[in-house]
């Protein structure tokens, strides 16, 4: 059942009206945009010389085929891409500063990104926590929230997991999303893909529904169907990133036919899956979506593309700003953010609180893995503890349970940080939080979550094996543990941050083996050749495995006891020496363990920022 676009009472739209009543355009001039190829030095233009303008209550579709430099054309009216950018972006006129054109313009990129453990309605709370500000009461909040429901037919599914939604209710939600600031400007990328014909109407009437209340709004549309070409009022044609058309959707047609582009009559418009009845009515409509893609497609050599190419671009040869799409203009009235950074950590917190109680899988699974290796590992080294004849046993103990550390916290990290990283840079750019407040609520979530799967483990292996049960043992082992967990947490949160889950998985092992190798255990310093020995000195793991055996054998401990007649271990200064540990003190590999920390977590604090301002 299709939606009654011209029904007003079938929307309650009462705190949701657009708060700008008058009639204003989003306009560009001469934006151009390129890429620069590294490999062959060689510029590849994207975007040449774009000019126009959108109008507030029209809904404008942007068309051309695939590689006309339509998603990019949205990407960079936003501000997603700010790199090698020139030409002007002005609302009524008057051009944007860079800061302020974050908080008049909103984006929806095509991959719709939710937090896959709350519900519909509690999306769109955490959203309106984070973009409206606190001086909105409470209720009002909530009113806007359950008339943003209804207005995008999402009030059936409001207490549905975003996971388990359809295609069409996700990216209505994407949109509401960002709605929720009643930004004057709303720009879409393809809202109808990968959506059926249903579906993907009842979007597009939404959106039409929101254009139609004062907005402008402006989305790549691919392949639409008669009954969606109704809703859309202009058109932005694109062929290999220059215009090609702009204006109304009824008088493309007739444009074309100007350059001698005319749709052939021998076509049947039964053969382009229009319906006959909207052709006996409205042929120019009917017949456009094939014109508009056949003439894009056109070889730019072509006369008539060429001719109608230049009376579209008449108009930007007497101007040609050397300079960035917007101003970099200081607004000191502007605000970027509606919360401080205190509030959106309090905000972060309680999301990722909730989402982690819901979605609890993955800790679960953590845990049992710890516990089921730190079994296997008990069984395999039974109070080998105090044993001096099985102390090579027992020093593998410490490695294996560096091991299993590391590799339950790095694996748990790149299995699902990509995903959040995803959503956090869209959340970031789109101003719902700054990069500050997420990052310490990162920190402030892994944290109990580390510890707790890391002390399972150690707390088993050390009770099973006999390690000697003093509290100043027991305390400085599981501190190695811990900053050698949080180190491989660290890890995992860059990898993830900069590739994708298959690459994090093999660089990680990548990094591990040879790590492994220089950590002590299996080379020793004194085996170590002169072209090795620079790794020992760099390893994490090597610290962390000092550390441990610092703190099992250490701290003047008293001689192991000796099962056989002789066991030549059974003095620890021995064993010491033989596996060629250096008479440091423990304190110097907490110092290493920690400035592998602060490097790491600084590397991931700019692999995050590089992200959010990367186009």
């Amino acid at each position: 059942m299709m939606l009654a676009i011209g029904d007003p009472g079938s929307i309650p739209m009462e705190s949701l009206e657009s708060t700008s009543v008058r009639e204003f355009e989003l306009s560009f001039r001469n934006v151009s945009y390129g890429v620069k190829h590294k490999r062959d030095r060689t510029h590849s233009v994207i975007l040449k010389n774009l000019s126009g303008s959108f109008r507030s209550g029209r809904l404008v579709g942007i068309m051309g085929p695939s590689g006309a430099g339509k998603s990019t054309l949205l990407n960079v009216l936003s501000g997603f891409k700010k790199n090698n950018v020139t030409g002007q972006l002005m609302v009524d006129g008057q051009r944007l500063s860079e800061r302020r054109s974050r908080k008049v313009i909103s984006y929806t990129q095509q991959e719709v990104c939710l937090w896959s453990a709350l519900t519909v309605e509690e999306s769109l709370r955490y959203a309106a926590e984070f973009k409206l500000p606190r001086t909105i009461d409470p209720q009002q909040k909530d009113v806007r929230v359950r008339e943003l429901l209804h207005v995008l037919g999402l009030a059936s599914c409001a207490d549905t997991l975003t996971s388990s939604v359809s295609g069409g209710q996700a990216k209505r939600l994407s949109i509401g999303l960002e709605l929720l600031s009643d930004p004057k400007v709303m720009l879409l990328d393809e809202p109808t893909s990968g959506l059926d014909t249903v579906a993907a109407y009842q979007v597009l009437a939404h959106v039409k529904q929101l254009a139609a209340r004062g907005r402008v709004i402006a989305c790549v549309i691919h392949q639409p169907n008669s009954q969606q070409l109704l809703l859309i009022d202009d058109l932005y044609v694109l062929a290999k990133g220059r215009r090609i058309y702009s204006g109304p959707t009824g008088e493309m047609v007739t444009q074309f036919a100007r350059f001698g582009l005319e749709c052939p009559v021998s076509h049947n418009p039964a053969d382009y899956g229009m319906h006959q009845t909207l052709y006996a009515i409205e042929p120019s409509r009917y017949i456009f979506y094939f014109t508009a893609l056949e003439v894009a497609s056109l070889d730019q050599e072509d006369e008539r593309l060429k001719r109608l190419m230049l009376e579209e671009e008449k108009d930007i040869f007497d101007y040609n700003p050397p300079k960035l799409m917007v101003e970099k203009s200081f607004d000191g009235s502007y605000q970027r953010y509606a919360l401080s950074t205190l509030q959106q950590l309090g905000v972060l917190l309680q999301r990722t609180a909730r989402c982690t109680l819901r979605d609890s899988y993955q800790f679960k699974a953590r845990i049992l893995i710890n516990i089921a290796i730190a079994l296997i590992t008990s069984v395999a080294f039974y109070n080998t503890g105090n044993n001096a004849d099985r102390i090579l046993a027992n020093t593998a103990v410490l490695i294996i349970n560096l091991y299993a550390i590391f590799f339950t916290s790095i694996v748990s990290a790149v299995l699902v940080y990509p995903r959040e990283s995803a959503c956090f840079v869209l959340e970031s750019k789109n101003n719902w939080y700054s990069l500050r407040a997420y990052y310490l609520a990162k920190i402030v979530v892994e944290l109990p979550t580390l510890i707790l799967s890391s002390s399972v483990f150690f707390l088993i292996v050390y009770y099973f094996t006999a390690q000697p049960f003093e509290w100043l043992r027991i305390g400085t082992f599981a501190l190695v543990c811990l900053m050698f967990g949080w180190i491989s947490q660290m890890l995992g949160l860059l990898l993830g941050s900069v590739m994708s889950v298959q690459n994090s998985v093999f660089v990680s092992i990548l990094i591990m083996v040879p790590a492994s190798l220089f950590s002590g255990f299996f080379v020793p310093l004194r085996d170590a050749s002169v072209l090795l020995k620079p790794l020992l000195y760099v390893s994490f793991v090597r610290y962390a495995f000092e550390g441990a055996v610092h703190a099992i054998y250490g701290f003047d401990r008293a001689d192991l006891e000796c099962p056989e007649v002789f066991c030549y271990f059974r003095q620890l200064k021995r064993f010491l020496e033989f596996v060629s540990m250096p008479d440091l003190a423990y304190r110097y590999d907490l110092l290493a363990l920690l400035g592998w920390i602060v490097l790491l977590m600084g590397a991931v604090y700019f692999s995050l920022r590089r992200r959010i301002k990367q186009d």
